[in-house]
């Protein structure tokens, strides 16, 4: 077995220490056939689309969420709904002791049909000549009258019903209980749809001139499994927030909505929105190909020896064995390089390159945890 250190090496503003384990016996050498080198696959830097965006921790609220409260004072007699059930608007959720209203009503509406009977009798009269105008006026007075009785006896009767002012999912309702009695504003329950949602974040100043209304926003659940959706800004504040205990200064209220198609999404819910301000094409390098050491992220550049070879030479750490056996091999022959790089945030498996690599990079893409600088490799066919 074979090894030295060829020491460190320059590759733009970058020191790429190479470690040469040319464990050339371990790779399977034989003196006759020559070393065996591991194989790898590699990937070509090239352009990738980015997206920039902005991320966000705020909870979702409903569109639409109301609080349900009788309209008038009365006893439970009825529970038509549980929990949990979707109602539609008009709906009736609880019914009141109505037996004197439900009585009150039969008797208007009977007598409005009596005296609107007296007042198309005495109408047609009138039009024969055998009734004075007086005396007709009076009877349909009397018919307008009780009429409008009756309608205001069917408002009061209504009112023992309680109903659903909108379409949408029933809360708790286990506070309310047949045989109580409800006083008018008592709150019953909450009724929320859930099918539009809506989430109000706060933006820093910094990032605040980027955020338009009309932008799409991405949004994740902060649960498992993870619920995802689009939505879109639909509201930028004019003025910046004012401080207030718990929420950080200078920021920017920005409010997005979101079709919640699978329902799955829910009132109160933490997600984690993300402003997509944009789109550009940038170098990209596959999450493959990156890995760490203390904190900053490296990859292993592929390129021929010929390439790395004047530069190992100079190279003071550079031992003449070690020297001597990558001098041996074909100037083709590809060899790892443990380049440092600059990288922003993670997209689609794609991380785009501030600094360290060019477009026409190769870089390796798999066997990375074998790999050490300086190591000659051979690249797998079809490998691009």
């Amino acid at each position: 077995m074979v090894r030295g250190t060829i020491g460190c090496i320059v590759r733009g503003s970058f020191v790429v220490v190479l470690t040469l384990s040319v464990a050339l016996a371990a790779c399977g050498q034989s003196k006759k056939s020559g070393p065996t080198l591991l194989s790898i696959k590699t990937a070509t830097i090239s352009q990738g689309n980015f997206k920039p965006s902005i991320k966000a921790v705020s909870p979702l609220e409903s569109t639409t969420n109301v609080t349900l409260s009788p309209e008038t004072d009365g006893r439970v007699i009825k529970k038509l709904v549980r929990e949990g059930d979707q109602v539609q608007a008009g709906q009736v959720i609880l019914v009141l002791d109505n037996t004197q209203q439900s009585a009150q009503f039969d008797a208007s509406q009977a007598q409005a049909r009596y005296d609107r009977v007296n007042a198309d009798r005495y109408q047609y009269l009138y039009e024969q000549g055998a009734t004075s105008a007086k005396r007709r006026d009076s009877f349909v007075t009397k018919a307008i009258s009780s009429r409008d009785q009756a309608i205001a006896d069917k408002a009061t009767l209504n009112y023992k019903f309680v109903r659903s002012p909108i379409n949408g999912i029933i809360g708790d309702l286990d506070t309310v209980k047949i045989g109580d009695y409800v006083k008018t504003g008592d709150i019953i329950t909450g009724i929320v749809d859930n099918s539009t949602l809506w989430t109000l974040m706060e933006i820093p100043a910094a990032q605040a001139s980027q955020v338009k209304v009309g932008q799409p926003v991405r949004l994740a659940s902060q649960s498992t499994p993870q619920v995802t959706g689009q939505g879109t800004i639909t509201f930028v504040s004019p003025y910046y927030a004012i401080p207030k205990a718990g929420s950080p200064p200078n920021t920017l209220m920005v409010k997005a909505e979101f079709p919640n198609l699978t329902g799955q999404l829910k009132t109160g819910q933490y997600v984690t929105s993300e402003i997509i301000t944009g789109s550009s094409e940038r170098l990209a390098v596959p999450v493959q190909a990156v890995m760490m050491q203390a904190q900053q992220p490296f990859v292993y550049e592929v390129v021929p020896i010929s390439k790395a070879l004047p530069t190992i030479k100079r190279s003071p750490n550079t031992t003449a064995k070690a020297l001597k056996t990558l001098e041996k091999l074909p100037g083709n022959t590809p060899i790892v390089l443990q380049t440092k790089v600059q990288l922003g945030d993670l997209q689609n498996n794609l991380y785009p390159v501030i600094s360290g690599l060019k477009s026409g990079d190769k870089v390796a893409i798999s066997n990375t945890s074998r790999l050490r600088s300086g190591m000659p490799v051979k690249v797998s066919v079809g490998a691009n």
